[in-house]
């Protein structure tokens, strides 16, 4: 009896194990095709809903929470920019101008813009944000219409890693091989103690 005892707790221990190391699903929040933000013809971005742009109120789907967890922008572009672009972000903890000035470089890769979003100037300041926080992407050549942007969102992970070397990029997951084998190691754990128990309850 002890010794079957013994073994549920070790099944049900790396079942746990494996839950816990399986990542979960990647938080992705689309965003306007269409930026809400607008500076100018070459300043164009989205924001938290309720924030102020030019004495307007901006309503949009996305929480002050959502940005502030999200880890990278991504704009999907029909050609890499043929010029360096900017992020600017602005928030209610200062309202500062952060500008970050890149190179298409730096975030271009497979068809994608990618900004890590704990490399932009000011990001950290986000966290002090109360209620209000905006981002634009500036681009010159003409203006921001000439990214060719065919889709936008937020996310706290990638599918494989952003260029490296440079602000606004970096490896999305610096752990999943740990991760992976982690989850391997729990279910085999769990299959090996469940094997066991079978043969003792049988015997």
């Amino acid at each position: 009896m002890k010794t079957r005892k013994t073994l549920l707790t070790l099944m049900m221990a790396a079942l746990l194990i494996a839950m816990l190391a399986v990542p979960a699903f990647a938080a992705t929040i689309d965003l306007p095709l269409d930026p809400p933000f607008v500076n100018s013809d070459a300043q164009k971005g989205w924001g938290v809903n309720g924030t102020d742009m030019n004495g307007t109120a901006i309503e949009t789907d996305l929480t002050l929470e959502q940005l502030q967890a999200a880890k990278y922008l991504v704009l999907e572009v029909s050609a890499e920019p043929a010029a360096g672009l900017q992020f600017v972000l602005q928030n209610d903890n200062g309202w500062g101008w952060n500008q970050t000035d890149l190179t298409a470089a730096d975030v271009y890769q497979d068809g994608k813009l990618v900004f890590e979003l704990a490399n932009m100037t000011g990001w950290d300041t986000l966290a002090g944000a109360t209620a209000q926080a905006k981002f634009f992407v500036c681009y010159y050549d003409p203006d921001y219409s000439g990214l060719g942007v065919t889709k936008a969102y937020l996310t706290d992970s990638l599918g494989g890693d952003a260029p490296a070397g440079d602000p606004g990029t970096g490896n999305a997951k610096t752990g999943d091989s740990t991760v992976i084998f982690l989850a391997i190691g729990g279910l085999v754990l769990a299959a090996g103690a469940t094997v066991l128990v079978a043969r003792k309850v049988k015997a």
